[in-house]
């Protein structure tokens, strides 16, 4: 019993905790992560801003194949599968968070080069599971995506 009064307690202690985040304060700073981790993409590569913004325990999602667990098998599947010359930008459409675990959702744009030059734009949405770390910074555990079909928006 004492047990269980302890564990309800913790439960109760912990529940009050998550409740003092602001929503919109804490929607914001997932916005900011995402806008942030799509800028480093876009000025320093896909690669380096993939493996900077990616959580020790990470879980790549590859289509077709097992996923990529954790860091070290990320950097080393991309050094396997290097973006190139590919571009890639996105844009977060809704936020949600609790505490330290929070997701984005939006839209990507990835442009490619063919063989012949000519430019190729494939668009899809993307969700990303974010952690906060004991620094305070934000880092994905999960980012997946597939294709659309145009640009993607959020219709009610």
């Amino acid at each position: 019993m004492r047990y269980f009064a302890s564990l309800v307690f913790s439960v109760f202690i912990l529940d009050s905790c998550v409740r003092g985040v602001d929503p919109s304060a804490l929607r914001e700073e997932l916005l900011q992560a995402d806008r942030d981790f799509c800028a480093m993409a876009t000025e320093k590569g896909i690669d380096e801003a993939f493996l900077y913004y990616a959580d020790e325990k990470v879980i790549k999602p590859v289509h077709g194949r097992q996923p990529v667990v954790g860091k070290f098998a990320l950097m080393q599947w991309h050094k396997e599968n290097p973006a190139g010359d590919e571009k890639l930008t996105w844009y977060p459409l809704r936020a949600e968070g609790s505490g330290t675990l929070g997701y984005t959702f939006g839209g990507y744009e990835l442009r490619t080069k063919s063989k012949t030059g000519t430019d190729t734009v494939y668009y899809g949405n993307y969700v990303s599971v974010w952690k906060r770390k004991s620094d305070g910074n934000w880092r994905y555990v999960v980012d997946m995506g597939n294709p659309t079909d145009g640009p993607v928006t959020l219709k009610r």
